[in-house]
């Protein structure tokens, strides 16, 4: 019973930071199903009702997909987003999803992709001193391990590029399917451990690992982070190019001290930001694959997004997150990914 008491609590002040007439607007899912501003409540909060059952709640949770918005403006600091993951766990383990969303579970269940083009796909050799780890949501993975070893080379190093892995996680993290997750973690682990880097970039798949493998947190890096490092060597100009940039929202939420400056990531480019950005990110709804629960709701929260990015009126749009390139596109935007734009420069 302590459990439930402290999950309504928790449930009770997510819910209000949700559908709050000051947050509403910065949550997926409140901008989707609308908020009633008269009562500072909508149906995110009413659907729960009073009896707390989780069918009543599934929404929710699966549409809640980057609830780290709402906690940017939590005014009693609840960790939203942390509150919907536990809400997707326990869905699970009182066996109360909606059919809707059962055929994608059971294929998060089975370390089955739930992006529709995947195919395993790697390129260069096992051997190599760096990792490349392709988003399971890159569509022309060809192309991007062709960009990454272009950028390897010229820094002297040989890499290995593969989406073998999948999302590495995320999504068994989000749906806290952790003994799924324990099953798959050791492969994962012993391929990751042979190289002198990992570099990935997924957002989502930099988050499953430096949750999973705290002890090789230094060797694994972020695109951004890895062009920054590397910025001498690479020599990339960006040199009268004026760039709208879709930032990682979880470098900049989770991993601040990670954050790379993009004025040393594209040298002498006009940069500019749509108004939700840094701590702000609005997501492209693809949210690491969970946004596929819904894709409906995935392409009016990317077309969203994709208008605020082509109000800037820059030359091209680039989404540091290959993910969250593949979401942008649902909405029917054209992005290039930092990877692939930098490659080409």
């Amino acid at each position: 019973m302590a459990m439930k008491h402290d999950f309504e609590t928790l449930y009770f002040k997510a819910a209000f930071c949700l559908t709050s007439d000051v947050i509403s607007d910065f949550n997926p899912v409140s901008r989707r199903l609308g908020v009633d501003v008269t009562d500072g409540m909508g149906t995110v909060f009413t659907a729960l009702g009073a009896r707390y059952e989780m069918r009543y709640v599934a929404d929710e949770a699966f549409l809640t997909t980057d609830s780290y918005e709402t906690d940017t403006r939590s005014i009693d600091n609840v960790p939203v987003a942390e509150v919907m993951r536990y809400t997707r766990g326990q869905i699970l383990r009182e066996d109360a999803v909606p059919g809707k969303y059962a055929g994608f579970v059971e294929n998060v269940k089975a370390g089955k992709s739930v992006f529709h083009d995947y195919k395993v796909y790697s390129s260069g050799e096992k051997d190599a001193a760096v990792l490349y780890l392709i988003s399971p949501a890159d569509k022309t993975p060809e192309k991007s391990a062709e960009a990454f070893a272009k950028l390897a080379e010229k820094i002297g190093k040989s890499a290995y590029s593969t989406n073998e892995f999948g999302d590495c996680g995320y999504l068994k993290i989000q749906l806290e399917l952790f003994k799924e997750l324990e099953e798959s973690a050791e492969a994962v682990k012993a391929a990751l451990e042979k190289y002198d880097q990992i570099v990935t970039d997924d957002q989502f798949i930099l988050d499953a690992l430096l949750i999973q493998f705290e002890d090789m947190a230094d060797k694994i890096l972020f695109i951004d982070g890895f062009i920054a490092g590397n910025a001498g060597k690479l020599g990339i100009s960006a040199a009268g190019k004026k760039i709208a940039v879709h930032e990682s929202g979880i470098i900049n939420r989770l991993y601040p001290l990670r954050k790379a400056d993009y004025v040393e990531v594209l040298k002498d480019a006009e940069l500019v930001y749509p108004a939700r950005n840094g701590y702000d990110v609005s997501d492209s709804g693809m949210a690491g694959g969970l946004g596929l629960a819904d894709e409906e709701v995935m392409k009016a929260v990317a077309g969203r997004r994709e208008k605020d990015l082509e109000a800037l009126g820059a030359d091209v749009i680039v989404s540091v997150c290959a993910a969250e390139k593949a979401g942008l596109e649902a909405g029917g935007g054209k992005v290039e990914s930092l990877l692939c734009y930098a490659a080409a420069l």
